[in-house]
């Protein structure tokens, strides 16, 4: 098997609300959408959840959105700016750079980037 690309699906809600987080909060570029899927050109695609999400949905889906910025510390300051509450500020994990909030479905967002 030869993998060609990766595509994440992250599940919300509220499309609506989700495409206005991901285009106008942090800046993707929306390439298709529908009544229940949306895709952005970061490879990053929005699905309407089958099933109402649960209030802290960690351990529901398992998976965490992790975008790599070219300054976490000035990605942090920029997003806060725009009204994110971060969960983990940035934060010397060990050879990276993290910070970690939740887009506006509650799933968990981690903007990372390599320690100098």
């Amino acid at each position: 098997m030869k993998i060609e690309n990766v595509i994440t699906m992250v599940l919300v809600e509220n499309m609506d609300r989700a495409i206005r987080f991901y285009c106008d909060i942090l800046g993707f570029t929306l390439q298709s959408e529908a009544e229940d899927w949306a895709m952005f050109g970061e490879n990053v695609g929005l699905y309407v959840s089958p099933e109402p999400l649960p209030p802290d949905n960690i351990n529901f889906n398992a998976v965490m959105l992790t975008l790599l910025v070219e300054d976490v510390e000035r990605s942090f300051h920029e997003l806060t700016e725009k009204g994110v509450a971060f969960l983990v500020p940035p934060t010397d994990v060990g050879g990276a750079i993290t910070a970690t909030f939740r887009d506006s479905e509650g799933n968990l967002v981690q903007l990372m980037h390599p320690a100098q």
